[in-house]
């Protein structure tokens, strides 16, 4: 398996950090956080999506007072109806959604819509503050009415271009349920890549949720995968080949790792509640992996916290609980670290946080990892070539577990071991 861009980066990073400034990947690092500043990411669920067809998604950047639309998008909604974009920083942002019934891209009067509305169906703008979760959802019905003066300004703003030629591009593909083929390059160790160095573009471009290896199936169990930093879902290739698939159906969670662990965990966490919204099954599993398993025990025990008993099983596979010192030189020597580095310095409030809520009594967890070491500049002598057994080995990690297992595997041949794989099947079993 071929070893992800930045999984080689731990063992050499601390040397390199104040060097590396002006690298391409900083360089285009640093453009993409700029841009994320600016902006802010929206995201919206149509509660009924599953009774219409071809239903889009809109966000409007519409002045009410002079009735003009500064910017807008549009983007299909799919599954089970979460659609979300990037938006600017406006006082003006709307969101809606309608069924395009004639297929024409372009709102008719009569067809099925949603608009986010205040208590008395008046036209509410984004609160786009950081304190304010942009999490909105509706349901589309031809009751509802797309106001007239929106409609005009929006065709003055087309202006006789087609929808394509006037969106701005910024809509986020979202998955939640979607049959996805593994083989495509959308999940491959070098769009990986791409997401821990250009993490918004990659979110507009390749796209963020929970996918299926094949159709939902109730009578499996569901088996989440989650990688790591720079990481890709064909991590995971040969677990997906040799797991058993009569008794388990596999789903995997596809993100920039470059963003702030509570992000994607939070984002996780929602996306697995969706979806347990909408099948119903009341068991469901998570393995993860390095960076992933800081990721997935965020969801994890959010998901706990906020009542629900349906994750039965918990595995981490060479998981840097304790953070790592590559991410401690980024932060303090980079103008523009990876925003993921943050969380990842050791002793971090990500970190301490991460570990106020214990798993043991709650959800069964076992603790995997290797321990073949190469001899490394920055890494002590006890390793797996990319993380510590210190750090993977954190006293409350492993007084969580109920089960504690090292192999003789580096960070990324782990995910190849036969007797690793037979073990978390053997434990999801049990």
């Amino acid at each position: 398996m071929k070893l992800p861009q930045s999984l080689a980066l731990p063992a050499c990073l601390s040397l390199l950090c104040v060097l590396v400034i002006g690298c391409a990947n900083f360089r285009k690092l640093g453009k993409d956080l700029k841009f994320q500043d600016e902006s802010a990411i929206v995201t919206a669920r149509i509660t009924n999506a599953g009774s219409y067809k071809n239903i889009k998604g809109l966000t409007l950047n519409w002045d009410r007072e002079t009735n003009t639309i500064a910017s807008g998008d549009i983007s299909e909604v799919k599954g089970i109806g979460v659609f979300g974009f990037f938006v600017k920083k406006s006082p003006h942002q709307y969101i809606l959604a309608y069924s395009d019934s004639n297929g024409d891209a372009r709102y008719q009067k009569g067809e099925p819509a949603w608009i986010h509305s205040d208590s008395n169906g008046n036209p509410l703008p984004l609160d786009l503050t950081e304190s304010t979760p942009r999490r909105i959802e509706g349901a589309l019905s031809s009751k509802n009415k797309v106001p007239h003066e929106l409609i005009t300004a929006a065709t003055t703003f087309l202006a006789g271009r087609t929808v394509e030629e006037a969106k701005s591009g910024w809509d986020i593909p979202i998955a939640l349920g979607e049959v996805a083929n593994l083989s495509e390059s959308r999940f491959s160790s070098e769009t990986g890549s791409e997401g821990y160095w250009e993490p918004t573009g990659y979110t507009m471009n390749t796209g963020v949720g929970i996918y299926f290896l094949e159709k939902y199936d109730p009578k499996r169990i569901p088996v989440l995968f989650v990688y790591g930093a720079a990481g890709s879902p064909q991590d995971w290739s040969t677990f997906f080949k040799t797991f058993d698939r009569k008794r388990y159906q596999l789903w995997f969670y596809q993100y920039p790792s470059a963003t702030r662990l509570s992000t994607s965990g939070g984002a996780l966490d929602r996306g697995i509640q969706l979806l347990q919204g909408h099948y119903g099954f009341q068991e469901m599993n998570v393995v993860a992996h390095s960076m992933g398993g800081l990721v997935s025990r965020y969801a994890v025990i959010n998901n706990y916290n906020a009542g629900h008993r349906y994750i039965k099983h918990f595995v981490t596979i060479s998981s840097p609980f304790g953070g790592m010192e590559f991410a401690k030189s980024g932060v303090k020597h980079l103008k523009n670290p990876v925003p993921s580095w943050i969380d990842m310095v050791p002793n971090s409030d990500f970190q301490t946080d991460l570990f106020k809520t214990k798993l043991k009594g709650k959800i069964p967890y076992m603790l995997l990892y290797g321990d073949k070491a190469s001899h490394s500049m920055v890494l002590p002598e006890e390793n797996d070539g990319t993380v510590s057994v210190e750090s993977v080995t954190r006293k409350e990690a492993v007084a969580d577990a109920i089960k504690e297992q090292s192999f003789h595997e580096d960070h990324v041949s782990i995910l190849s071991n036969s007797e690793v794989i037979k073990m978390v099947e053997d434990f999801l079993d049990n």
